[in-house]
């Protein structure tokens, strides 16, 4: 099958030199990937200073944030899911309910957006927080498959259940206190859950893989068996994940994530597409160009336009219906931005994808 897209493609015009261990090469990885977290307090930096110089309101603060962020790298890093997806014959031919299933999503939206608005942005916040997790266990796997050692199983789980507790345990004493607004809303906590206990629940689950994943990590280094990459992604990761929750513009500080997470997987998908295409996998020719290029600006404004479409389509719905302007933006950008979530899950199970 690969010949045959191989011969229907074109053999790939470049030679990609990689660094055992890494992605693609320190002098990639490390600013694209892992030390681009430094743009997580971004949002809050500004809301805050437009905030303490007059300039704007807390509100209007939030708005630009909100739209800066959706407009220059939220929305381009959601379109670019299609190249691998909607714009990959045989990834449609192998996956036919798969892709089909994807329209759902939409209509879904629409229908919680107009009639359960709150339920929706539940739904979406619950989904997105597991969402920008996943692409931090993706990014793990990747290191890991490039990595000349092989680990033991219980070593991941403990690299995953890192990744997945650091975020909750004060982000749910947080959602207890009903301090989370998305969207307009603030995020319900149901009283039944009070009795759970879920924020100390959450710490101790968190505590425990905190110790056992630093004393795995210590043993591994000293056997020379440690891998930089991951510990290091995985780190910055945990106290990205614990300290967020801890300022008290909980909307702002997760659109800090957001932009970490969508500057990430921007990068990641373009190099995926270059794996891809040397390898002869890529079966359309309008990714073809995209990706052949010698840099990424061709790749990036394509998915700006497309973002520049969906702006678009907000205003249309905003003034063509009773609806208020946070429920006409997240019903527009929602229907898309699941459907990214949904074909996200494909690739996040499919670490070979970057060998």
């Amino acid at each position: 099958m690969i010949v045959a897209m191989a011969a229907y493609a074109g053999a790939a015009p470049y030679v990609l030199h990689r660094k055992p261990g890494w992605i693609y090469k320190p002098s990639w990885d490390l600013p694209l990937i892992i030390f681009s977290a430094v743009l997580v307090p971004f949002p809050f930096l500004v809301a805050w200073l437009a905030q303490l110089s007059g300039w704007m309101r807390p509100q209007q603060a939030i708005d630009l944030i909100n739209i800066t962020v959706a407009a220059l790298i939220g929305g381009p890093h959601l379109f670019s899911t299609i190249t691998f997806t909607l714009l990959d014959r045989n990834f449609v031919a192998r996956r036919p309910w798969y892709t089909l299933s994807a329209l759902a999503l939409p209509v879904l939206v629409v229908y919680l957006g107009v009639f359960h608005y709150t339920l929706l942005i539940t739904f979406f916040f619950s989904w997105a927080s597991l969402h920008v997790l996943h692409q931090i266990i993706y990014l793990t796997d990747c290191y890991r498959a490039r990595c000349a050692y092989a680990e033991e199983p219980w070593s991941r789980l403990l690299d995953y259940g890192l990744i997945l507790t650091a975020l909750y345990p004060i982000g749910l004493y947080k959602l207890s206190l009903r301090q989370f607004l998305v969207g307009g809303v603030v995020l319900p906590y149901p009283d039944f859950l009070f009795a759970l206990h879920l924020p100390i629940v959450a710490g101790v689950l968190f505590g425990l893989c905190l110790i056992a994943w630093i004393v795995k990590t210590v043993r591994e280094f000293r056997d020379h068996r440690g891998n930089v990459p991951k510990t290091l992604l995985i780190s910055i990761t945990t106290v990205v994940s614990f300290c967020l929750p801890l300022g008290s513009n909980l909307d702002v500080l997760f659109q800090g994530y957001n932009t970490w997470h969508s500057f990430q997987y921007l990068f990641l998908l373009w190099w995926i597409n270059r794996l891809r295409d040397q390898r002869g996998e890529i079966d359309n020719p309008f990714v073809q160009r995209l990706v052949r290029r010698g840099g990424m600006g061709a790749y990036y404004l394509c998915f700006l336009a497309a973002t520049g479409v969906m702006v678009i389509l907000t205003m249309i719905v905003r003034a063509a219906t009773h609806l208020a302007a946070d429920q006409s933006y997240f019903i527009v950008v929602l229907s898309v931005l699941l459907v990214h979530y949904y074909f996200d899950h494909f690739l996040f199970t499919h670490p070979q994808m970057i060998e």
